[in-house]
């Protein structure tokens, strides 16, 4: 895969900030036609740089008012017991993200639900169903300080 150029850069820019782009504005602001504007893009999508384009919803207005980030403990580090945590997590519509992490914990999720009985219910007839889990630790969010899908650079 080669570098990006400058243009190429400024258009992921533009389009983490809104994939619902002004054709004209993009074209004016590149200097670039709108047949190399969608060249472009089209080049980004198919080297993998763009890998899909998603509408964000506010969760609250759905309902969806409790965040909770989860670390997760495993009691075993075998493969197979992690491969099948981490096949199972990636099911469950509750798991907004999920990583694997070094240090005291081996994973840390990232769930979305209506409210504290729906984690309670989420942890215990789901979550807790997972077998290999030693330990679950819950930070309920506050408040959201700073939210981004755009990545720095």
């Amino acid at each position: 895969m080669e570098e990006l150029n400058k243009q190429e850069i400024e258009l992921l820019r533009s389009l983490q900030k809104n994939s619902r782009f002004d054709i004209s504005d993009l074209t004016e602001r590149l200097n670039m036609s709108r047949t190399s504007v969608y060249d472009k893009i089209k080049k980004l999508e198919n080297e993998g740089y763009i890998k899909e384009y998603v509408a964000i919803i506010d969760q609250k207005k759905l309902g969806l008012k409790f965040t909770v980030i989860v670390n997760v403990s495993l009691n075993s580090q075998r493969i197979e017991y992690v491969d099948e945590f981490l096949e199972r997590i990636s099911n469950l519509n509750e798991v907004m993200e999920a990583y694997v992490t070094g240090g005291i914990f081996d994973v840390v999720l990232k769930v979305v639900v209506k409210d504290p009985e729906a984690y309670n219910d989420f942890v215990a007839n789901k979550l807790s169903a997972i077998p290999h889990i030693s330990k679950i630790q819950s930070s309920f969010v506050m408040r959201y300080i700073k939210q981004t899908s755009a990545l720095p650079f």
